[in-house]
């Protein structure tokens, strides 16, 4: 009877400790993308891991989409952004800012009038509730 009791405690403490440690995750920002082009683009992160560079998976975003993510931490990201059909030309390429707690940041991606493409960044307040998809 008692070692039942024992589980029930163990349990009884455990179950509000997850559910502060997942209250801090929900309260972080979230970091997004929004094509404003008429273009279907694939953006794609420079994963930094030592002293090397690798490529990230690409992400591809339609015209008037937005795509979002929540990243691990705030500090700089490198980015790559291209067109779809043409994933040799690079139209971006660049270090952005990631969110700071308890911050959204979104990235309108623009054409430059030059070939090119350009990232805006607009930032809020993080919600305690993230937006729909």
């Amino acid at each position: 009877m008692f070692s039942n009791f024992c589980c029930f405690r163990f349990t009884a403490l455990l179950v509000p400790l997850l559910c502060l440690a997942s209250s801090a995750r929900a309260q972080s920002g979230w970091m997004g993308f929004r094509n404003d082009t008429t273009l279907t683009l694939v953006v794609q992160e420079a994963v930094v891991s030592g002293t090397s560079t690798r490529p990230g998976k690409p992400q591809k975003i339609f015209a008037n989409e937005t795509v979002r993510e929540t990243p691990p931490g705030g500090g700089q990201r490198t980015f790559t952004i291209a067109d779809s059909t043409r994933p040799d030309k690079t139209l971006f390429t660049g270090r952005l800012p990631g969110p700071a707690a308890n911050e959204n940041a979104l990235y309108a991606i623009k054409s430059d009038g030059k070939g090119g493409a350009t990232a805006e960044a607009a930032s809020s307040p993080a919600a305690s509730k993230p937006p729909k998809r």
